[in-house]
């Protein structure tokens, strides 16, 4: 692999999180997302070279990083080369400073789409892991036990809607949940949109992610091929994971889709006339894309030989794949 150097003067605010914490960086070209993480996260995304058939489903690790306030020089270790900085001062997201030195360095899911539509789905009815404190169990149980965490074993943790250059009025209802991107001509929903579902409603939650818009036949297609993606890959991940032991408390699986109607029409064509036998694997890298599904946020990871799968993690894969089969059902009608 190429070694990439990076100016982390030049590091920015990463703009297409769904969810998550403050901190989230990227490069310029928006190729990676350079996160905080614990040793742990570190630790278990080495560990994917013995599970290749998970791998896959995760963003691609290219390494870690340190970012200081008091050094001169950003030192990137693993595959992806040297980080350089000037200052070594960057800014976290909303203008806060870094106060963690360790980063990880990971592809950045969103690269590749022109205004991706991106949501968030929090796996688990246990959040917590062995090692929390009672506090922070009883608090994240509250959570659980309020939202579709409990119920479903997901949650809708945030989402991204691409509206257009001409964006609508957030209705009264929504207004609480929903911070409007201007510039980009995003719904940017909060984290607690998605605890406002229980678990007969979470599927309106869906309808406003895949049907951002008016349903047109456009619309229409596009959620037809869409809704058929997701779903393969949710069942994927959720076959990979029947088959390992691990433990996994709050991981996430991300769904990111165009969300420019024409450009997704246009990427079809791209897709449709390239050919990626005679493409060199950075040539494939620069294809636009039309949707991604991957698992993410993997602070509270381990594997568990002897436990059995995580049926924790499992259930929430297993009802994220009913509610895409019954909205793939009704679209096909």
């Amino acid at each position: 692999m190429a070694t990439k150097t990076y100016d982390a003067s030049k590091l920015q605010a990463f703009g297409n999180a769904a969810a998550g914490h403050d901190g989230v960086l990227s490069d310029e070209a928006g190729s990676v997302v350079i996160k905080p993480c614990t040793t742990s996260e570190i630790t278990f995304y080495e560990s994917l070279a013995t599970h290749p058939d998970l791998a896959r489903h995760l963003p691609t690790f290219m390494g870690q990083l340190f970012l200081s306030a008091d050094s001169t020089a950003a030192t990137e270790a693993l595959e992806s080369g040297t980080i350089q900085t000037n200052d070594g001062t960057v800014e976290r997201l909303h203008g806060k400073k870094l106060d963690t030195e360790l980063h990880i360095v990971l592809e950045n899911i969103t690269h590749g789409f022109k205004k991706p539509n991106v949501l968030d789905l929090k796996l688990g009815a246990q959040l917590w892991d062995e090692g929390a404190k009672p506090e922070k169990r009883a608090r994240l149980d509250a959570v659980s036990e309020k939202s579709t965490s409990g119920s479903l074993g997901f949650r809708i943790a945030g989402m991204r809607t691409y509206k257009g250059a001409d964006l609508p009025d957030v209705p009264e209802g929504l207004k609480e949940f929903v911070d409007v991107d201007k510039e980009g001509g995003y719904w940017v929903y909060n984290k607690m949109y998605g605890r406002k579902f229980g678990a007969e409603d979470v599927t309106e939650g869906f309808v406003d992610f895949i049907f951002p818009g008016e349903k047109t036949e456009e619309e229409l297609d596009r959620a037809r091929e869409v809704l058929a993606y997701f779903l393969g890959e949710v069942k994927d991940i959720q076959e990979v994971f029947e088959g390992k032991e691990s433990r996994m408390y709050s991981a996430s699986i991300l769904l990111v889709y165009e969300g420019d109607v024409e450009e997704y029409a246009n990427t079809k064509q791209i897709l449709r006339s390239a050919h990626p036998e005679d493409e060199d694997e950075e040539d494939e890298e620069t294809l636009p894309k039309l949707a991604e599904v991957k698992m993410i946020d993997f602070a509270h990871a381990s594997w568990t030989p002897g436990r059995g799968p995580d049926e924790n993690a499992l259930q929430g894969m297993r009802s994220t794949a009913r509610i895409l089969k019954k909205l793939l059902d009704k679209a096909q009608d």
